[in-house]
């Protein structure tokens, strides 16, 4: 009989004890594995296990922190939190992953704690819906809003920075072609935020598809400016009040100590300020405002104050290696003197108040109870500022916010080594490794249990594929409505089989963004790249206010040059504090071809055309999905019992074939779809569901969905001829008319 062991180990690896089972003959431990669910495409899996009760011992509510207590300390030892662990069998680890509790139940007996077992993705999922993306430390997350430094980030790639600064047609430009500082705003390219995120989750990460979105970015629509929050948190008035009167001697330094940061009017909320101490550590980068009322001021006969701020001082009397902030401040007259202050922190810095007689006195200083500062955080961010990306973030956007979306767009499929700690993704197409490396189950499946083949039916007929809805893009709203149609969607219609309906696969995150173009230039110099404007507005220029509540959108970065399809250089005109310079490499965003320009690929679901306006530019569900939706309508999938050992379960590796031999009616190669309550403790054979793996070719597309109207004289403004609906009147083709319920004309209807 196997022997089953559950292992709760720490973050560490470190082993804290097993797990007290119940008789290894009834203990009901189930594994499910799986990556995928064909019949909902919206869904990712991973392994997990039903339910299943250990005994309330002293040892599994030691290991378990004492949940079944309901006055304990929930904070003691993260007892409500997952525990991670290793299930092994006959001493072999088949599983890693952590357990979590979903009852405690107590009674004379003693009782039990029921708790479920999660694995491979499961694992990571959970955590990246928890994980925040201001919480990243970025590559060069501390920055200079200068253009000089946003010209810098533009001319590197992903390989170097975490975020790039392309110009998006935002509104409040006079004219189009004319920028500001103000139109730049940080976008995060999309591989560096997906390593940077699973890296703070502790997992490495394997994909080759990564290489090919290198210069895919977020624009999260970052306000250049601190949050209420922040600025809130900054708000320190701290007073001195235990010395009236404290001297300073010739050739001395001494940090101001203000030892009352509570009594009111002083406050510190977040104990940002050491009143033992006198060091406010900074908890945001960015620009403080920051007082000082040095009062009673009394300098002696030739005496000269000095006051200076400084970062990261060695000692109450002594500066050391510290560096000063802003500048000096000399203190020539006696009596109370007001100082301010406008420097430039890093988060952590530890900001002290130096005050000393200068170099050149002969004679002390001394000042009196009653001294105060104040610091905060200013809410701005002007023209030289420095910042932290990450303090842009708002707190509500979350790493598995961006990981579904992507998932979607480009139908990734995962696979989590939890061992190695490595998540492998890819997409759907390149997910899975050749038949040379299948692995053969001939010899596993138990043919005479029965087996099911079917195939799926789930779907309803019309499947959407679509970006989220941004009410907030005026122009685009009126765009669809011009047109007919919702910019960036594709419909997949399946076989008659499906039933009638609807299916909607759509991004939660991320809206489309439409092209733009300098219009009020001639072509030959016009350029290119995206708009999100607050109102649609079919004049040349650009609306007045600038869009500051459009929904994150993601799309290909570029720093290049531009050419009319006449081969002229277009150009940008980019004004640098004083100076206004014309140039002809462009930071623009592109999300499909327009007005010349091609993306890396098309990021509408829908297929266009490139700039030659022939050749066709291929869209995300041609691209991603009309390979498998061909599978979908064709294939078919077998359900059958197999002989599966521990080892097959730890060893299995979804990105692998499985190949049966054997019965022609079951023979070939199929992808996991899952494996279904496989138990370790006897030899039973488990369910497994298996999908036909075969190169059916792909879907025919549906060309009479377009995406924008791209040619070297459209505008975007104009929408296209609308096509009359005609009935069949035997050989006779008829049109249709209505009548107009408020105009009371007869017209016609059009598709």
């Amino acid at each position: 009989m196997n022997e089953v062991i559950i292992r709760i180990i720490d973050t560490a690896n470190d082993v804290q004890g097993d797990l007290d089972l119940t008789n290894f003959d009834d203990f009901p431990l189930a594994i499910n594995k799986g990556i995928v669910n064909l019949d909902n495409l919206k869904e990712r899996t991973g392994t997990f296990t039903k339910m299943f009760k250990v005994p309330n011992s002293k040892n599994n509510n030691n290991l378990l922190s004492n949940v079944d207590n309901i006055n304990s300390r929930k904070d003691f030892r993260d007892c409500l939190n997952k525990k991670p662990c290793v299930i092994l069998v006959n001493n072999n680890p088949i599983e890693h992953g952590f357990v979590q509790v979903v009852k405690a139940f107590n009674d004379f007996r003693g009782g039990y704690f029921e708790l479920v077992f999660y694995g491979d993705n499961i694992d990571w999922v959970k955590d990246a819906a928890d994980l925040k993306l201001n919480t990243i430390i970025w590559r060069n997350n501390f920055q200079k809003y200068d253009q000089d430094d946003i010209n810098g980030f533009n001319a590197g790639d992903s390989a170097t920075y975490d975020f790039a600064y392309p110009y998006i047609s935002r509104g409040g430009n006079a004219i189009t072609d004319r920028t500001s500082i103000t139109d730049y705003l940080p976008c995060i390219y999309t591989p560096n935020l997906i390593n940077a995120c699973f890296k703070s989750l502790g997992y490495n990460v394997e994909s080759s598809f990564l290489s090919d979105i290198s210069t895919l970015v977020c624009d999260f629509n970052l306000i250049l400016g601190q949050t209420k929050a922040n600025v809130q948190a900054s708000k320190v008035r701290a007073e001195m009040t235990s010395f009236p009167v404290i001297s300073v001697s010739v050739g001395t330094t001494k940090r101001i100590i203000f030892d009352d940061d509570s009594t009111f009017p002083n406050d510190d909320q977040n104990n940002y300020y050491n009143a033992t101490t006198g060091i406010y550590t900074v908890p945001t980068t960015g620009t403080y405002n920051i007082t000082v009322l040095v009062n009673s001021f009394n300098p002696g006969a030739d005496a000269v104050g000095q006051l200076r701020l400084i970062k990261n001082g060695a000692s109450p009397t002594s500066i050391g290696t510290g560096t000063r902030v802003g500048s000096n401040v000399f203190l020539i007259d006696a009596g109370d003197r007001l100082e301010t202050f406008n420097v430039e922190l890093r988060a952590n810095d530890e900001l002290s108040i130096y005050i000393n007689p200068d170099e050149f006195s002969t004679n002390d200083i001394s000042f009196g109870s009653g001294t105060y500062f104040k610091v905060q955080l200013a809410s701005e961010i002007l023209e030289g500022d420095f910042y932290s990306v990450n303090s842009l973030i708002p707190d509500s956007i979350k790493f598995i916010d961006i990981l579904n979306d992507v998932t979607r767009m480009f139908n990734l499929y995962y696979w989590t080594d939890v061992k190695t700690k490595t998540v492998y993704f890819e997409t759907r197409d390149n997910f899975f490794e050749s038949k040379t490396t299948a692995i053969d189950w001939s010899d596993k499946i138990d043919l005479s249990s029965g087996y099911n083949i079917d195939y799926v039916s789930s779907y309803k007929r019309n499947i959407n594929f679509s970006y989220k809805k941004d009410d907030k893009d005026e122009y685009l709203e009126e765009w669809n409505l011009l047109n007919k149609k919702t910019y960036g969607k594709y419909t997949h219609q399946l076989p008659d089989r499906f039933s009638k309906g609807n299916t909607n696969i759509n991004l939660d995150f991320f809206s489309a963004s439409y092209g733009h173009k300098a219009l009020e230039v001639s072509d030959d110099i016009g350029f290119s790249t995206l708009k999100i404007w607050d109102e649609f507005v079919s004049e040349g220029n650009t609306p007045e206010d600038k869009n500051q509540k459009y929904q994150p959108r993601i799309f290909f970065f570029k720093n290049a040059a531009q050419l009319s399809s006449n081969g002229y250089s277009r150009s940008i005109t980019v004004k640098n504090r004083d100076v206004t310079t014309i140039q002809n490499t462009i930071p623009y965003g592109v999300f499909e071809t327009y007005f010349n320009i091609e993306p890396h690929f098309n990021l509408n679901f829908t297929d266009g055309l490139k700039a030659n306006e022939t050749t066709t530019d291929i869209g995300l569900f041609n691209r991603f999905y009309s390979k498998m939706f061909k599978n979908i309508e064709e294939g078919g999938r077998i359900v059958a019992y197999f002989d599966l050992s521990s080892t097959d379960i730890q060893n299995l590796d979804f990105r692998k074939l499985i190949y049966l031999d054997g019965e022609s009616n079951v023979q070939g190669y199929y992808l996991v779809e899952k494996v279904i309550d496989f138990n370790p403790l006897n030899s039973k054979l488990t369910k497994v569901s298996l999908f036909k793996f075969e190169d059916l070719g792909s879907v025919s597309i549906d060309g009479s969905q377009t995406g924008n109207n791209d040619t070297e004289t459209d505008d975007g403004l104009t929408p296209p001829t609308l096509q009359p609906i005609f009935v069949e009147s035997g050989s006779t083709l008829i049109e249709v008319y209505i009548e107009n319920p408020v105009t009371g004309l007869i017209e016609p209807v059009f598709k």
